[in-house]
């Protein structure tokens, strides 16, 4: 999927309702733990995306109930989120703070019953008021459906791949296992299945052999 295409839709949007970020990505399953693998697109720090793993991003923004409430804008604050007796959610609302986030509001897209995308907003501002969020659930709408329309786009790839699962998928067609493409990339065996599972899945693949010659054939890699 051409990511730049909805960026291009969101850029100006997250300003003008006084937000300082937007995230599109597959909305994962409940105990999901990876979430770079799940990002289309997002003006977040790579960084801060990928450290979440460690941190456990998806513990805390409530993400995976979004899976029960399919269209549904749902607001979230850090007041919510934080806890005193637990070290782990006082990280991430530092974490979060020093981006000036405080707040957030998901909006997701049903692609089938079985895969959910979402566009999450980030900002350091009151809740948003009900026309501001019927304004922006249509702009959220109008954004997710363009992405399923590129992503779906015909004689293209069923999924849409980051450069990070472009690059796993690479090394695997070099004959590397996942261990050694994990000391190549710097990431963990298990950080390197999960992007190869999302491939898999994304390209409607069975195995890694189907995935790399799916990648060779849509010239997704050489």
């Amino acid at each position: 999927m051409d990511a730049g295409a909805v960026y291009r839709i969101l850029a100006p949007i997250a300003p003008y309702f006084g937000l300082v970020h937007f995230t599109v990505m597959e909305i994962p399953r409940p105990k999901a733990a990876i979430v770079p693998a799940l990002v289309h697109c997002t003006t977040l720090p790579r960084s801060f995306v990928e450290i979440h793993d460690h941190v456990g991003l998806l513990r805390f923004v409530p993400l995976t109930e979004t899976h029960r409430r399919p269209g549904a804008p749902l607001q979230w604050s850090l007041a919510d989120i934080e806890n005193p007796d637990d070290p782990g959610r006082s990280d991430f609302a530092q974490r979060m703070r020093a981006l000036q986030i405080t707040m957030g509001i998901v909006f997701t897209f049903a692609f089938d019953a079985n895969r959910q995308t979402g566009l999450l907003f980030f900002g350091d501002r009151k809740p948003l008021g009900s026309k501001e969020e019927f304004a922006l659930t249509r702009i959220a709408r109008r954004a997710l459906r363009r992405h399923a329309e590129l992503h779906n786009h015909p004689g293209r790839p069923i999924g849409n791949l980051s450069a990070r699962e472009t690059e796993v998928i690479r090394w695997t067609a070099e004959g590397k296992t996942s261990h050694e493409i994990g000391g190549i990339l710097g990431l963990s065996d298990h950080t390197v299945n999960a992007y190869l599972a999302n491939a898999i899945r994304k390209m409607d693949c069975v195995n890694r052999a189907q995935l790399v010659a799916k990648a060779i054939r849509f010239n997704i890699i050489d």
